[in-house]
């Protein structure tokens, strides 16, 4: 946790516990539904694949951590010579919230905005804008964002947390 945790540090479902994955219930349940019962020409197949993706996001992460603490423990390929300790996993065991968080955005973006519920399963063009914007203005802005977290009033509110970890692994930052 940050040494000085300013507002919003926690996350809104942080009381929940390990019960935080019900704020997606609601919305897979809705598009498995939604996908079963209408025809074909009202069914909306990007709707429907939120969950699925969200489910194989958290698996692929899942993989990364347990390699990384795998190799970590084993010792060879280690920048620093120390082990994890159990405060860090402590620490870094809310590494599914940013995945929550984007599931949430995900859903809400798909039933307010109604050109974005059938969407087409692959365009080049949307593949290209899609490198291009990373590229360019997400990667400048996360650059920046980044040193604007340096700054002393916001590192000790929210950043000390990602640079208190010693032993990184995937989810560190």
């Amino acid at each position: 946790m940050a040494t000085k945790p300013g507002i919003l540090t926690d996350w809104p479902w942080t009381p929940l516990g390990r019960f935080k994955y019900v704020i997606l219930a609601p919305w897979a349940i809705h598009s498995t539904y939604s996908f079963i019962v209408k025809d074909k020409s009202e069914r909306s197949l990007s709707l429907f694949l939120i969950f699925p993706f969200l489910l194989w996001r958290m698996l692929h992460n899942q993989i990364w951590i347990s390699l990384s603490r795998y190799w970590t423990a084993k010792g060879k390929n280690s920048i620093v010579d120390k082990s994890i300790e159990f405060e860090q996993v402590d620490r870094e065991s809310n590494w599914d919230d940013q995945i929550l968080l984007s599931g949430a955005l995900f859903y809400l973006v798909s039933k307010t905005l109604t050109q974005a519920e059938n969407l087409p399963l692959w365009r080049t063009d949307g593949v290209i804008m899609t490198i291009l914007l990373h590229s360019g203005p997400v990667e400048f802005l996360y650059y920046w964002l980044h040193r604007a977290l340096h700054h002393h009033y916001l590192y000790s509110r929210y950043h000390s947390h990602h640079h208190s970890s010693i032993a990184t692994e995937p989810i560190t930052c």
